[in-house]
């Protein structure tokens, strides 16, 4: 489904719906994104890795 698919649909939905739609769109646009070092991100990869290979094992199947 497209976008403008997206927003025709939208745009069919009764006032109080479009209105739920349109609060979340703005809150979403409100979050926060934590970042961390890009070495503190493989630390955390490799331990989760190391803690679990056989699900990752499985999965990579």
């Amino acid at each position: 489904m497209s976008a403008a698919e997206i927003i025709e649909l939208i745009k069919k939905l009764p006032p109080k719906e479009r209105a739920e739609v349109r609060e979340f769109v703005q809150a979403d646009g409100q979050t926060t994104v934590r970042r961390i070092d890009r070495g503190r991100a493989r630390e955390l990869g490799k331990d989760l890795f190391d803690r679990h290979p056989a699900l990752f094992r499985k999965l990579a199947q």
